[in-house]
């Protein structure tokens, strides 16, 4: 556990004291901005294009798994072909040529399923937090002009969390609360 400096500790307190006064003049509001984001509508927007492209890739993933077990069924019957007593000794040599030709192709292939999982999967990632930063952006934008238009001092995040995973802050007051006037002004005309 870290020790956290005297002056830090100090500076926490201080807000902490000074919060309900400012609090109570309505200078200090909170904001659930978790709820603010799953509730405006773009975010809902970003999720159904992001899902779309993940099923996406599933189906281009699911051909290709297909392709690699077609591929192993042929090398099978190949190596079974290749070790069969009953065919002439120059068939049993193409067909162990043939065997050894197609694992060269599945292992290449395995290397191409693990390059394209691991490409699509960061590009869907990458979108994903681009997205993400773009409509928190926007939320920011938004509340800081409601802040500024209503005269508020600051307003806190109520849906963060500590190191510990414990919700910073445990109580706030419905009056004190701008989360659904946000999520008003987000999803205005829609």
């Amino acid at each position: 556990m870290k020790i956290i400096p005297w002056s830090l500790a100090c500076a926490v307190l201080g807000m902490a004291l000074a919060l309900p006064a400012q609090a109570q003049d309505g200078r200090i509001v909170f904001i659930d901005l978790d709820r603010v984001f799953n509730e405006f509508y773009k975010t809902k927007l970003a999720d159904a294009q992001l899902k779309e492209q993940a099923d996406e890739f599933n189906e281009e993933r699911r051909r290709m798994v297909d392709e690699y077990e077609a591929m192993n069924e042929r090398f099978n019957e190949a190596r079974e072909q290749a070790q069969d007593a009953a065919l002439s000794e120059d068939v049993r040599n193409r067909m162990r040529n043939e065997a050894e030709e197609l694992l060269i192709e599945i292992r290449d292939f395995e290397s191409r399923i693990q390059r394209f999982d691991q490409t699509r999967r960061k590009q869907l990632e990458d979108q994903g937090r681009r997205m993400r930063t773009r409509i928190v952006g926007e939320i920011q934008d938004e509340i800081r002009d409601y802040a500024r238009a209503q005269g508020f001092h600051a307003v806190i995040d109520s849906s963060g969390q500590s190191l510990n995973a414990v919700e910073l802050v445990l109580y706030v007051e419905n009056r004190i609360d701008i989360s659904d006037a946000v999520i008003e002004i987000l999803n205005k005309g829609r």
